[in-house]
C-alpha cells in the first residue's frame, strides 16, 4: 500500500485550495460592491475560478480511483478513520455543490441574460433569489469543513506527530 498521494493528486489538492480562495475573494468582493458596472467586471473572474475548482475536483476524484490513495494512518481509531472519510466525502460533495449552485444561479436569475446582452442594466438583484442564499450557505459549510480538515491535519502534524501531512506534500520522494 502506498504512503503518499500521487504527485498529480497533491498538485490538484493545493491548486484547488488556491483557486477556491481566489473564487471566495471575488465572491466576497461581489457581495461588497454596490456599483453594477463594477460587479459586471468581477463576475467573469468568479465564474472562471469556480468552474476551475469544479473541474479540478472532478479530476481529483478520477485520479484517486486511478492512482489510489494511502491507507488510513496506522494506530488511528476506527471512529476517527470514519470521521476522516466522512469529512473527505463532504469536501468533495461541497466542492461540486458550490459551483453547481453558482451555475444554477447564473442560469435561473437573469444574470446570464445580462452577460449575453452585455447590458449592465439587466443585472438582477441576486439577494431576491433563494439560490443566492443556498449558494452562500454551501460556501459557509464548505469553509467550516475546510477548517475542520486543516485543524485535523495540524493535530496530526503537531500533536500526534505521525507524518500525515507528508502524504499530501508536493516535495519529497514518492512511493
Amino acid at each position: 500500500m502506498q504512503n503518499q498521494y500521487s504527485r498529480r493528486l497533491a498538485i490538484i489538492h493545493w491548486l484547488t485550495l488556491i483557486l477556491f480562495i481566489a473564487a471566495f475573494y471575488f465572491g466576497h468582493e461581489l457581495d461588497e460592491t454596490e456599483q453594477a458596472a463594477a460587479k459586471f467586471g468581477l463576475y467573469p473572474y468568479h465564474f472562471l475560478l469556480g468552474d476551475a475548482v469544479l473541474v479540478l475536483t472532478l479530476l481529483r476524484a478520477y485520479f484517486i480511483r486511478k492512482d489510489g490513495k494511502p491507507a488510513p494512518i496506522a494506530g488511528g481509531s476506527p471512529l476517527a478513520n470514519k470521521v476522516s472519510t466522512g469529512i473527505h466525502h463532504l469536501l468533495y460533495v461541497l466542492l461540486i455543490a458550490v459551483p453547481a449552485s453558482g451555475m444554477i444561479m447564473l442560469n435561473t436569475t437573469g444574470l446570464l441574460v445580462a452577460f449575453q446582452s452585455h447590458d449592465v442594466s439587466k443585472m438582477p438583484d441576486l439577494e431576491e433569489f433563494a439560490i443566492h442564499e443556498i449558494h452562500a450557505t454551501l460556501i459557509f459549510i464548505l469553509i467550516a469543513t475546510i477548517a475542520l480538515h486543516v485543524l485535523a491535519a495540524l493535530h496530526h502534524q503537531f500533536i500526534l506527530k505521525d507524518g500525515l501531512m507528508s502524504r499530501m506534500s508536493l516535495f519529497g520522494k514518492r512511493d
